[in-house]
């Protein structure tokens, strides 16, 4: 009989009920009625391969900690070596730093491809595993020096996202600022997406390229950071219209997503076969 103990009875919970979730290997987890609480009991079922069974505990020992330890740690990283206060920022780089380690953010993807802590920690615990008795805090506390390292590396990427938000919507709010003072140019602007945005006032016309840079010669757009050649998003942030209908193929494209934070509830989103106006060749074909 193995005994697994913990020094905190709700972490020995969790390693109990997942324990006996575990269905594959039939592992037998119990606990001694009026026994210590802390401690959890794998009885050896001598049908289950040995190493199949340690694979089995070292994710359960995984998953305890995942499930108990990992976000305070994170929290504790972010203040002692980062030196974070502020509660907010600290919950959302946290929030940030776990969809890192999840993976559940595809443009997180490129930045983690080398950071599988997952692996990392099931690998430490497995090579921890003792004959008669694992105690879990002692693997946490002395055995887990290269996972908190890359540990802390993931939070650094998180925190870089963090302030790459952070000047993003600043960068926002100051585009939304401008459009919010200036005076509306249309009422009304249709806006047709695509590798290049098209725009119709209320009536169908279409304004081209030579009518919207002769307003936008008028506006400094350079105090944003936008780029001279930029001629989808500058010319409705001259234009300012009272409310913009956007068409698109992509409701989930940037370009599309920062119209949207710019203009909030001034802004309708359509798919693109709903648009109203075509050019002449199109309705003859």
């Amino acid at each position: 009989m193995l005994e697994v103990y913990f020094e905190q009875e709700q972490e020995a919970d969790v390693f109990y009920q997942l324990a006996r979730e575990e269905t594959e290997t039939q592992l037998k987890a119990i606990r001694r009625r009026g026994g210590n609480r802390n401690s959890i009991f794998i009885l050896q079922v001598e049908s289950v391969d040995m190493d199949i069974k340690k694979k089995t505990l070292a994710k359960l020992l995984s998953n305890v900690y995942i499930t108990c330890r990992e976000i305070p740690q994170i929290r504790t990283i972010l203040e002692k070596k980062y030196h974070f206060s502020n509660k907010e920022e600290i919950e959302r780089i946290t929030s940030i730093a776990h969809s890192l380690l999840e993976k559940d953010e595809d443009i997180y993807e490129d930045k983690i491809h080398q950071h599988e802590l997952r692996d990392i920690l099931m690998a430490i615990f497995l090579l921890h595993l003792e004959p008669d008795v694992i105690r879990f805090d002692s693997i946490v506390h002395f055995r887990l020096h290269h996972y908190l390292e890359q540990l802390t590396e993931i939070v650094g990427l998180a925190i870089d996202e963090f302030k790459r938000e952070e000047e993003y919507q600043s960068f926002i709010n100051s585009i939304r600022e401008f459009v919010h003072r200036k005076q509306a140019e249309e009422d009304v602007i249709f806006v047709l997406a695509g590798e290049q945005y098209q725009f119709y006032r209320e009536d169908g016309t279409c304004l081209t390229k030579e009518m919207l840079e002769e307003l936008m010669n008028h506006f400094p757009l350079f105090i944003f950071g936008m780029q001279e050649n930029e001629w989808n998003i500058s010319p409705l942030l001259m234009l300012a219209p009272k409310h913009l209908f956007l068409y698109t193929e992509d409701p989930n494209d940037a370009q599309i997503n920062t119209i949207l934070n710019i203009f909030q509830e001034k802004c309708s989103l359509f798919p693109s076969d709903a648009f109203p106006f075509f050019d002449a060749e199109e309705k003859e074909s």
